[in-house]
């Protein structure tokens, strides 16, 4: 399936476009098992490094509704979720570790190879495609108390709203020009009640990023124009980096599980050269693609390493890394920093330092 005359005509006036009826259980099936596998792992191993006590009883059950009881169980970490994601931590100023984790197994790599989803993302980059290291799985867990200040990657933005923002936000300067599209998968049927996509059609037009922090007038500009985008399992969401985007909490009992595959014509600079992007379809050249998930692990691997090495801090676009900042100055200011004991007789050493 490629995109239609219509619909690349809404994409161009509006900044995104619902592709309907993409793909179908049977692509998904492998990525179920392979998220199923993977938390009952995981899991384990929090509980024998101290990080989460109790919910053995529930490994037996499916993704979705694992996640969703781990997340129930008193005083249960949800940071801990972003050790799921297909990247590693990514905000500005992280120092990485050499135990910092992601997922990449070869299921994920099955559904970002997808055919069906490159021919579609082909109809607005081409036949040379390479995939953005600044993918995701979201995992929007059932609302709790919800905080409205940015936290970073913390355990928050699994279920809070997803703040109003550009993708272009993130990427370095030297990609603006880059034509970096943005494909949202659901695993199941979306809609407000279990936090859908929001768009302000057309906002993609501006010539200037939004404001970053965003003030309340920005975002009551940004809630006046919003639209909401319910779709179903199988349609694919295509947006424009520059179309302003975000979502609701997830107000149902169950979780909202997607991906965000962001891919780009292989002929243009990377929106994180500092991470590994690959080939994901060449036309011309069909052994360039990566095919082998161990290789795929092996460069994520290799990219950790080189950064624990260097001991510096992850790069970012200025204005993403002003929001960080921000964050981060707040939570100094609300007495968010590690104090020494009256009796420590030196200063603990820093990592990365």
């Amino acid at each position: 399936m490629v995109l239609s005359n219509s619909d690349l005509a809404h994409f161009e006036e509006h900044g995104y476009v619902v592709v309907r009826g993409v793909l179908a259980e049977p692509d998904f099936a492998a990525v179920r098992r392979e998220y199923t596998d993977t938390l009952t792992e995981r899991a384990a191993a929090w509980r024998v490094a101290g990080r989460l006590s109790g919910g053995e009883e529930y490994g037996a059950l499916p993704f979705p509704e694992h996640i969703v009881a781990l997340a129930g169980l008193p005083g249960f970490d949800a940071s801990l979720l972003a050790e799921l994601d297909i990247t590693l931590p990514h905000m500005p100023f992280t120092y990485l570790r050499p135990d910092s984790e992601l997922h990449t197994g070869p299921a994920v790599l099955g559904l970002l190879r997808n055919p069906k989803v490159l021919d579609v993302v082909g109809s607005l980059v081409g036949d040379e495609i390479k995939a953005s290291p600044n993918q995701h799985v979201r995992l929007k867990l059932p609302v709790r108390d919800t905080p409205t200040a940015f936290g970073g990657r913390k355990g928050e933005t699994m279920y809070a709203p997803t703040m109003w923002h550009q993708d272009a936000m993130t990427q370095i300067p030297e990609s603006d020009d880059t034509d970096l599209i943005t494909c949202w998968i659901p695993l199941g049927d979306v809609d407000e009640g279990n936090g859908c996509l929001t768009v302000v059609p057309g906002g993609h037009r501006s010539d200037e990023l939004l404001p970053w922090p965003m003030d309340a007038d920005t975002v009551a500009r940004l809630e006046r124009a919003a639209v909401p985008i319910p779709v179903r399992k199988g349609d694919l969401v295509l947006l424009h980096k520059r179309l302003p985007h975000g979502s609701r909490v997830n107000t149902s009992d169950a979780l909202r599980w997607s991906f965000d595959f962001r891919y780009f014509r292989a002929d243009q600079p990377s929106d994180r050269p500092w991470f590994p992007n690959i080939t994901v379809r060449s036309r011309r050249d069909p052994a360039r693609e990566l095919t082998d998930a161990a290789e795929w692990r092996r460069r994520w691997e290799d990219a950790r390493a080189f950064h624990v090495a260097a001991g510096a801090p992850l790069p970012g676009r200025r204005e993403f890394a002003q929001l960080v900042a921000d964050a981060l100055i707040r939570g100094w200011e609300s007495g968010n920093y590690p104090v020494l004991g009256e009796d420590a007789e030196s200063v603990p050493a820093v990592a990365g330092h």
